[in-house]
C-alpha cells in the first residue's frame, strides 16, 4: 500500500548520553503537512549519511514525528457523461490515500 516508518530509533541506541555530547534537529520553517514516505525517505538519508561519516554505531538517530493523521481522497470522473455516473458529493468522505504530520 505505501511505505511507512517501522524504525524510528537508529544507531546505537543504548549509548549514554556521555557518548554523544551534540544534539542536531530538523526542523521545518512552513506549517505544512510531511507524508509518512518523506519521513522514511529523510530517515533513510540522514542514516546513510551518518554511517558514512561516524560508523555504524557513531550516532543515534530518533524520529519523534508520528504519522497519525490520515489523508482522504474523494476520486472524481472527468469522461463524457460524467455526471450520469458518480455521486457528486454525496458519501464524500473518501477512501483513506495515505498518513500525515500535521
Amino acid at each position: 500500500m505505501m511505505s511507512r516508518i517501522r524504525i524510528f530509533d537508529l544507531g546505537r541506541k543504548k549509548g549514554k548520553v556521555d557518548e554523544f555530547p551534540l544534539c542536531g534537529h530538523m526542523v521545518s520553517d512552513e506549517y505544512e503537512q510531511l507524508s509518512s514516505e518523506a519521513l522514511e525517505a529523510a530517515r533513510i538519508c540522514a542514516n546513510k549519511y551518518m554511517v558514512k561519516t561516524c560508523g555504524k554505531d557513531g550516532f543515534h538517530i530518533r524520529m519523534r514525528l508520528h504519522p497519525f493523521h490520515v489523508i482522504r481522497i474523494n476520486k472524481m470522473l472527468s469522461c463524457a457523461g460524467a455526471d450520469r455516473l458518480h455521486t457528486e458529493m454525496r458519501g464524500a468522505f473518501g477512501k483513506p490515500q495515505g498518513t500525515v504530520v500535521v
